[in-house]
């Protein structure tokens, strides 16, 4: 019967079946179908996901070009900000986003201005000049370069031109915070801006029921900062530590209702001595305190309060002179750190000393450079913070206006 037949016995009786047409038959009609649904499968199938997710962006130059990374929306304090028709997108590597959408228009209130190739931003005491398709920024007036260029630019799919900014490297600069986490971006200032009160690095506490006009207005500066580190040693940077006591003050300052404190900074930025100064003044405050720490010989040791001898008088306000604080400031300093007291020392030539217009004062906790002061200064940050609030406090009821 050979190879094309196939035996098949039914009911007692052999029906010889010839098999190899049907077989073949069969074949062509499996292989036609998988044909017919691979076609389907591409036609529905997008060839590439990536292209559906891409921002298209023209220049006002007049190009156009196409970025990946898109994002629909971030968080900003908290809130939800939906950027479907302005989506971040990601260029060289940076996170980008339209500075109206995320900084401008949301509780953070950046104030923008616009001039010809150039964006101004200003953010409390800190402002940051930009160009479109550069890296450059000058942030209160020093240079330095960001992550990627500004575009300003017109998102194709909605015809809307708007200035993108690298958020990272402008929020950094601003004063406000920025984190990537988990693939959503949350950005976040420490206050939004109104009549009574700044934004981004410079702060001030909440309002009360309290008139402004009795409350106790501070000017309270963490030395250094951003670019400028500061002193260094022990694996420690004097920005960080300034900042630190001075947020932990911030934190018993925030629930005292007595008290509109206002702060140079309260993020890793840098505020020129200039704004510094002038954020007091502006502020018209009844006393500007600066947080600095020492540095010297690796024995070199001790807590010292600098003040201006020759600007006492000029400077004294509702009966506070530059000497009381100094004095006061450095007793609960000493107190705090429990080291050497190296008194007060004047310092006639220091620039916030020199340009503030009320009681005034810098302290040096301690020398970075002396290593079992800087490993007590690192463990003891919160101490100081609050010991510092505690000496105003006990100045203001000395004064009698707490």
């Amino acid at each position: 019967m050979g190879l094309d037949t196939v035996l098949i016995f039914k009911d007692d009786k052999l029906t010889i079946v010839k098999e190899r047409k049907a077989r073949i038959m069969k074949v062509k009609r499996i292989v036609s179908i998988f044909a017919v649904l691979l076609l389907c499968t591409c036609l529905i199938t997008p060839i590439s996901t990536d292209a559906a997710a891409r921002v298209r962006v023209r220049t006002v130059k007049g190009v156009t070009s196409s970025y990946n990374g898109r994002m629909s929306y971030c968080y900003v304090n908290g809130q939800k900000r939906k950027l479907t028709k302005y989506p971040i997108f990601k260029k060289a590597g940076a996170y980008m986003g339209p500075v109206g959408a995320i900084l401008k228009n949301s509780k953070l209130k950046v104030k923008a201005t616009a001039k010809g190739d150039k964006l101004t931003l200003t953010y409390g005491p800190n402002t940051v000049i930009v160009r479109e398709d550069s890296r450059t920024a000058v942030t209160n007036g020093q240079k330095s370069t960001m992550g990627a260029p500004v575009v300003h630019g017109t998102y194709t799919a909605t015809g809307k031109r708007r200035w993108i900014v690298p958020l990272n490297s402008v929020c950094t600069r601003l004063g406000i915070n920025y984190k990537l986490s988990n693939g959503k971006i949350y950005i976040s200032g420490t206050t939004q801006s109104s009549s009574n009160n700044t934004t981004g690095g410079t702060t001030t506490t909440k309002p009360s029921t309290t008139s402004s006009k009795e409350k106790i207005k501070i000017v309270i500066d963490a030395g250094h900062g951003g670019s400028d580190s500061g002193a260094s040693g022990n694996g420690m940077a004097e920005k960080n530590l300034t900042l630190a006591i001075v947020l932990a003050a911030k934190r018993s300052f925030d629930n005292d209702s007595r008290f509109q404190v206002s702060y140079t900074r309260t993020a890793d930025t840098y505020p020129s001595l200039s704004q510094r100064a002038n954020l007091a003044n502006n502020r018209d405050a009844d006393m500007f305190l600066c947080v600095h720490i020492n540095s010297a010989s690796a024995s070199a040791r001790g807590t010292e309060t600098l003040w201006s001898k020759g600007r006492n008088s000029a400077t004294k306000k509702n009966g506070l002179t530059s000497k009381e604080l100094a004095t006061a400031m450095q007793k609960a300093a000493v107190a705090a750190t429990g080291f050497k007291n190296r008194g007060l020392v004047d310092r006639p030539n220091l620039y916030v000393l020199r340009h503030t217009k009320m009681p005034a004062c810098l302290i040096e906790y301690g020398f970075i450079s002396n290593k079992t002061e800087a490993a007590r200064m690192k463990a003891n940050k919160s101490v100081y913070g609050k010991a510092l609030y505690n000496a105003v406090v006990n100045l203001m009821k000395k004064e009698g206006r707490y």
